[in-house]
This record gives structure tokens, C-alpha cells and sequence, in this order.
């Protein structure tokens, strides 16, 4: 029965995000039609900004995060897996010395489906808390 509490609380706020999405796309739609639907080069411009703000943001983050998580040699003292030996070279070094992983670049720059694989099929603290929010934050 407690589980009813736990399911209600994720409607509302699912539908606390829709409703703030929805807003906030009806805002930015109202001012794009009055500021720059007027000519082709303030859609270009629009479009040139946005591409290099997303660009520069992606590549940002991953560089200003200072922590380097060593490669792991075992799961839980087990031996590794072929799959989790895929995974593991699949993490991105990025600004690291070798035997070493970036967290966030290992997020961003992976193909989504090896990120989703690493999510939930290396061990628990592969990626950290902190790690996890600055790569959903802006993905979102």
C-alpha cells in the first residue's frame, strides 16, 4: 500500500515537468514569432547561437570536471566479464592520465546506448552522484 504514496508523488511531478515544459515552449515560441521569425538572418543567426552554445556546452563540462576514477580491475572481486571489459574500454579518458576515466566525458561522449550499457551493467560506483546530475541536467 505504501507503494501508492511512492506512485502518486512520481505523477505529480512528472506532470509538474510537463507542465512547466509546456510553459516554458509556449514563452520561448511567443518570443521567437515577435523577435525572430522576421528575416532569414536572425533565423540563421538563431540557429548558428544555439549550435554553439549546445557545442561549447557539451565539450565544457566534461573538461571542467577534475576527478579521474581509476579503471577497475574486478566487479566485486570477480573477474570481468567480456561484456564489462567491452564497457570498460568504451569509458573515455578525455583530460585523464591512462588507466584513468573522466565520468562526465564518459557520459557525453559515448554512443547513448554504451552509456545507458555502462549505466547499468558496471558497478554502482562507476559513475558518481554528482557526475550523473551534470550529464542529466544539461541533457535534458
Amino acid at each position: 500500500m505504501y507503494e501508492l504514496f511512492i506512485f502518486v508523488l512520481l505523477g505529480a511531478v512528472g506532470g509538474l515537468m510537463g507542465a512547466i515544459f509546456n510553459h516554458t515552449n509556449e514563452a520561448i515560441t511567443k518570443w521567437r514569432l515577435k523577435h525572430v521569425n522576421h528575416s532569414k538572418v536572425r533565423r540563421l543567426t538563431e540557429v548558428l547561437c544555439l549550435s554553439v552554445l549546445v557545442s561549447v556546452t557539451m565539450f565544457v563540462i566534461p573538461w571542467l570536471w577534475p576527478k579521474c576514477t581509476p579503471l577497475p580491475t574486478s566487479m566485486d572481486g570477480s573477474v570481468l566479464t567480456d561484456q564489462e571489459q567491452d564497457l570498460l574500454e568504451e569509458l573515455v579518458a578525455f583530460t585523464c592520465p591512462p588507466g584513468t576515466y573522466n565520468e562526465v566525458a564518459s557520459l557525453w561522449f559515448t554512443e547513448p546506448g554504451v552509456a545507458i550499457r555502462q549505466l547499468f551493467h558496471l558497478h554502482k560506483h562507476a559513475f558518481s552522484d554528482v557526475a550523473l546530475l551534470l550529464f542529466f541536467i544539461p541533457y535534458i
